[in-house]
Order: C-alpha cells, then sequence, then structure tokens
C-alpha cells in the first residue's frame, strides 16, 4: 500500500478521538480543522534535451515546446518532438520536455496534526498522438505520482515516497503521514511533487515520436485537523 493511503485508517481513528468524550466526567476534546493555500508561488521544472541526433553536419531546427503554465497554475506531463533525416546518413531533430510541479505550505504553526488532505484542481489538459492534439472535456489529470520533495524545486524536481494519483479533474487525497513527518521535523519541508506520466529523460534511449500529454493544476489547498491545546501557535 503505497505512503499516501496506507494511514487513512489511523487518521480516522485519530479524528475519532479528538471528537469524542474522554474519561467520565472529562470534556470531550476538540478537533480544530484549517485550510492552508500554498506559502509560494506555484512551480514548474522542466527537464530535458533538444537538438541533434546522428551523423550531423548542420545547425539543428528544433522547436521549443509551446506549453508554458499561466499564473497559479502548474504544468505536469512531457512534449515530444522528432523530425527524420535524409538517408543515408541521417541526421534527426529531436526534443524531449518533461514538466514536473511542486507546491509547498507552511506549517510551522503547527506541532501535532491529527490528519492532512491535499485537493487540488485541474484546469485543462492537452494530449497529441499520431499527429492528432486533443482536449478532453472533462479535463483528464495526466500525472500519476504525488511525491514529496527531497531539496528545494529544481528543475528536475527530484522526489520520493511516491503515491499514485487517480485521473480525475479534482484530486482529493489523504496525506496525513506526508504532513506529519513534516511538523515532527523528521524531514525538511520542501513541498509536494507532482509528476508523470512519464520519467525523467533517458539522453541514451530518447523517444522518437511527436506525442504529448500536459495537464495544467490550480487550487491547491492543504486541510489540516489538529487539536488546539496541542497547538498553541495554530488558531484556535
Amino acid at each position: 500500500m503505497n505512503g499516501l493511503f496506507k494511514h487513512a485508517g489511523l487518521a480516522c481513528c485519530l479524528i475519532a478521538a479528538l471528537t469524542l468524550p474522554g474519561c467520565k466526567g472529562c470534556a470531550p476534546i476538540k478537533a480544530k480543522t484549517v485550510e492552508l493555500l500554498p506559502s509560494a508561488p506555484l512551480k514548474t521544472g522542466t527537464k530535458g534535451t533538444a537538438g541533434l541526433e546522428g551523423a550531423c553536419l548542420r545547425a539543428g531546427k528544433v522547436p521549443p515546446s509551446s506549453f508554458a503554465p499561466a499564473a497559479n497554475e502548474m504544468l505536469v506531463g512531457f512534449d515530444n518532438f522528432f523530425r527524420k533525416g535524409t538517408p543515408p546518413l541521417p541526421c534527426h531533430d529531436i526534443r524531449v520536455a518533461v514538466f514536473r510541479g511542486g507546491v509547498v505550505f507552511d506549517l510551522s504553526q503547527f506541532d501535532s496534526v491529527a490528519s492532512a488532505r491535499l485537493r487540488f484542481d485541474v484546469a485543462r489538459s492537452v494530449s497529441r498522438s499520431g499527429g492528432e492534439t486533443v482536449s478532453s472535456s472533462p479535463p483528464k489529470s495526466h500525472a500519476t505520482t504525488l511525491g514529496m520533495a527531497t531539496q528545494p524545486f529544481s528543475s528536475a524536481m527530484n522526489f520520493d515516497n511516491e503515491a499514485t494519483l487517480p485521473s480525475a479533474p479534482n484530486l482529493d487525497l489523504m496525506v496525513s503521514s506526508q504532513v506529519r513527518s513534516w511538523v515532527d521535523k523528521e524531514r525538511p519541508n520542501f513541498g509536494f511533487v507532482v509528476a508523470g506520466p512519464t520519467g525523467l529523460p533517458d539522453k541514451s534511449n530518447l523517444p522518437r515520436n511527436n506525442d504529448a500529454q500536459v495537464t495544467f493544476y490550480r487550487n491547491f489547498r492543504l486541510e489540516v485537523m489538529y487539536n488546539p491545546e496541542r497547538n498553541p501557535r495554530a488558531p484556535q
């Protein structure tokens, strides 16, 4: 079972513990929920290569990717370009671009959390295959992975502790264990990374196609449930 969802049952138990009476004659513990917005602008990292491949005696003619996120959006997916060279010594034009997104929330006001869930929406998505470009309605989520960033956001957007993302226009994910690891200082809070459906480019085996699958995401929110008595710096 993946890291995002394996503690869902534990989170439910913790929520129940926060809302049910304790010992006989004791006042019930009150839980509070707040919704956090990203503490910094959404980030899109691009990793790839563009140039020539083969027996090349000329300059490259590779167009840049036409995909870019708007303000308050992140872009996730890939965009390939391939133009076959002419025999007998073909020189190919090739471009591979992989996009990953990052989002970070400020959790410094919390000392402990009972549960957390991450919500975000698909703004639009585009796919291209066999020379045909289509947009889906409702838009499809092409990202396949949610991970925890292992360092400040960069072009590669490196991550670990990945979990599978559903293909849905509105995503709602339990991330209690991830948020606790940040709040408990078990690891630095570099934020979440949204990635897929492909890995980073392998320069020794670049795809020779003109396919693309990209999705633009927005409206990131992190809902945190906690015991106010254990979090004096959080909203009471």
